[in-house]
């Protein structure tokens, strides 16, 4: 359906399309009318003044104004747009027909549909790659735009469920992004969306992963970029793009790169600045079995290198050597790891430096060699990690490398999404100060975004073990356990969890949403009812689908029709693909009496979204049987039991069918076999036991 996205995006053909029709050369601009009835530039945002007061509403045929043809859209989205054409003689303007004004009129959204559909990914309906190259060669300067690229990794065991579930992320995407959604194939999409700086692009990429997560994702890697310049965007624009996903990739299955901070930052993190300073240190220490290097942050800039550098040399004397400057740091190599007299040497430095050279030292980075496994190499990144470690103390630190400064420095490689190099400076860590808790819980939170659930289930619990009212691990432990499957431990660590006073609200919402998640997989629908209830009090709950999923689901089950009903209208209002909704609402429907059709519709519309979800056919059956029609429920109840044989909601089901049926041993051991198995709630297994007892009392009175 063709929308002002539409006009923007594909701008490029479709002025190309009117331009054909057209019987003289013209220029042509779209423009989009606003709820004040201006016309403003596609390009910018509604809210914005009318760049032309003149330009007012009543667009409602072709007419001249300034020189200039403006021909009105009516577009099937319900916005209104004008196209303007320009840059033609307005004598031959005025000779046109009115008849033909009309008729072009009337055809272009035609063509231009002709021209989406071109553009238009066929199996996600989201733009296609051709439509994002159109993107960032027309992409509007100053927007803050950001353009996220993100990989899925789509596997599943057959094609056809690879496909729903592509088709099942590109909804998702658009509801959780309200922006540009694009899709290249094989699992992955492209997002724009507006940003505030690289904080809240990163925020968005870590948002993006935790929803997918929520959806079962194992992979959810993203490479992203600002839409910047004054030009349009270079025609590489994509090509960073995938550079920035090659990168996320190696981190990790939930990796990120901002490849505008690498690109930037052209060094990796914690490396000299320029080239000239690892030769003499290679000179310098070169046979020796120890030794201990400064780095002196200095400022302002340096403008008497020579001055400085003799007086660091003086100031050092025989325990040490200035290796040089580079930027506004000052490089000493002392002979042998000696904190007294380093501390020595800073505090004379602090007392020169301002009277010889001009400057001042900020914050001092010392690390020593040997030290676990860093080579001499590493040795100068050590010392930049000590520096930032000295940036969260007062000015003037000196801080010697140590685990804090790894686990600092761990943090800054999870930051930018680079979970393997954090995990490796974490481990690190360890091995200097064994069974520190910081860096055992920053361990496993890393370790889980690399999908090693075992080794970050030991961590969170080696961390209880000594603290066990620590509230990220617990959390964090029951993240990993519900991965796992195994729930009844999950619930415990979310339980606990619970009981401890957390500290932000949206950590509580985290919290609240897992653990009524849990119960309701469970069948616990009256433990779960509470959790969802205090999730819903707190800010932004009302733009959370999947709170209102969660209610409907348990409304349903404990006997709340009317407010389930009203909880799945407002899931599928902030995510009409949502085919759990539309299966719960449809039987709602059907068993309330609001009307069996619509009800068995949409039940039957969820399965077409998600044809591979038991739950969807279980729920059909439960319909149809609820209507009558027994046939087509029980061919429904055994597609769903041929997805899931372990499903107890359907063994139940079918046995109540083989009971009204008269096929009472089938019947008994659909019953006993719903109460066998291992995901059967205490409500299910209850309902078995009262069909068993009722069959058996039917088999008596009949003897």
């Amino acid at each position: 359906m063709l929308c002002l996205d539409d006009l923007f995006v594909l701008a490029v053909p479709m002025k190309r399309e009117v331009q054909r029709s057209l019987p003289m050369p013209a220029a042509v601009s779209f423009c989009v009318v606003a709820a004040d009835g201006s016309l403003q530039p596609l390009s910018q945002p509604v809210g914005t003044p009318a760049a032309d007061p003149a330009l007012t509403a009543g667009l409602n045929e072709p007419k001249l104004l300034d020189g200039c043809l403006l021909l009105p859209l009516s577009l099937p989205s319900g916005e209104q747009a004008a196209m303007v054409i320009s840059e033609v003689d307005p004598a031959l303007l005025k000779k046109m027909s009115p008849d033909w004004l009309q008729t072009l009129q009337e055809n272009l959204p035609d063509q231009f549909e002709t021209v989406r559909m071109a553009h238009v990914d066929v199996d996600t309906e989201l733009y296609n790659r051709r439509a994002a190259e159109l993107f960032f060669r027309q992409a509007a300067a100053g927007t803050g735009q950001c353009f996220f690229l993100l990989n899925t990794a789509l596997k599943r065991r057959t094609a056809g469920a690879t496909f729903q579930k592509n088709k099942e992320i590109a909804d998702l995407l658009q509801v959780l992004t309200h922006g540009l959604c694009f899709s290249f194939g094989f699992g992955v999409f492209g997002i724009v969306r507006e940003v505030r700086g690289r904080e809240q692009a990163l925020k968005t990429a870590h948002y993006l992963q935790h929803q997918l997560k929520q959806e079962g994702m194992h992979t959810a890697q993203i490479g992203f970029a600002s839409v910047p310049g004054t030009e349009p965007q270079e025609a590489d624009g994509l090509g960073r793009l995938w550079r920035a996903l090659v990168i996320a990739e190696k981190r990790g299955p939930f990796g990120i790169c901002d490849i505008d901070a690498a690109d930037e930052r052209q060094e990796p993190p914690f490396q000299l600045p320029g080239d000239e300073l690892l030769p003499k240190l290679h000179k310098a220490w070169r046979d020796r079995a120890s030794f201990t290097l400064a780095a002196l942050a200095l400022q302002p800039p340096i403008d008497r290198p020579d001055a400085l550098e003799r007086c660091l040399a003086d100031l050092a004397g025989s325990e040490g050597t200035c290796i040089g400057l580079a930027d506004n740091l000052a490089l000493v190599l002392f002979d042998r790891p000696d904190e007294e007299a380093v501390r020595r040497f800073v505090d004379r430095a602090k007392a020169a430096t301002p009277r010889q050279a001009g400057v001042e030292i900020v914050s001092v980075g010392v690390a020593s060699w040997p030290c676990l496994d860093f080579t001499r190499v590493d040795v100068p990144g050590n010392c930049l990690k000590a520096l930032l470690h000295g940036s969260f103390l007062a000015p003037g630190s000196v801080v010697f490398f140590d685990h804090l400064t790894l686990n600092i420095s761990g943090d800054v490689f999870f930051e930018d999404g680079d979970y393997r190099a954090a995990i490796k400076e974490y481990r690190r860590g360890l091995k200097w100060r064994p069974g520190d808790v910081n860096l055992i819980n920053s361990l496993g939170v890393a370790l889980v975004e690399c999908n090693q659930e075992r080794q970050a289930a030991a961590c969170f619990q080696e961390v209880l073990d000594k603290e066990p009212d620590n509230y990220m691990a617990l959390v964090n432990l029951g993240n990993v356990r519900r991965t796992q499957g195994q729930h009844a431990l999950a619930v415990d660590c979310f339980e606990r969890a619970l009981r401890v006073p957390a500290g932000e609200e949206a950590t509580r919402q985290e919290l609240l949403s897992s653990l009524a998640r849990l119960y309701t997989d469970l069948g616990r629908h009256e433990q779960a009812t509470p959790m969802l209830e205090e999730w819903r009090t707190l800010p932004g709950s009302d733009r959370e689908y999947l709170l209102f999923r969660l209610l409907g689901q348990n409304f349903l089950e404990t006997g709340r029709p009317g407010e389930a009903i009203v909880a799945c209208q407002r899931a599928l209002q902030l995510f009409p693909q949502d085919s759990i909704s539309m299966s719960i609402l449809g039987l709602l429907y059907v068993e309330q009496g609001e009307g069996s059709e619509v009800g068995a519709a949409l039940c039957r519309k969820a399965l077409a979204l998600d044809p591979f979800n038991p739950d969807h056919w279980c729920r059909l059956a439960r319909a149809l049987l609820h209507s009558g029609e027994r046939d087509g429920a029980l061919e429904a109840v055994r597609r769903c039991l041929q997805l899931r044989r372990g499903h107890a909601e359907g063994r139940l089901l079918l046995g109540a069918l083989h009971q009204l049926a008269g096929r009472r041993r089938q019947a008994e051991r659909c019953f006993r076999r719903a109460a066998a198995l291992p995901g059967c709630s205490s409500q299910q297994v209850e309902r078995a036991r009262a069909r068993l007892t009722g069959l058996s009392k039917g088999s008596r009175s009949e003897r």
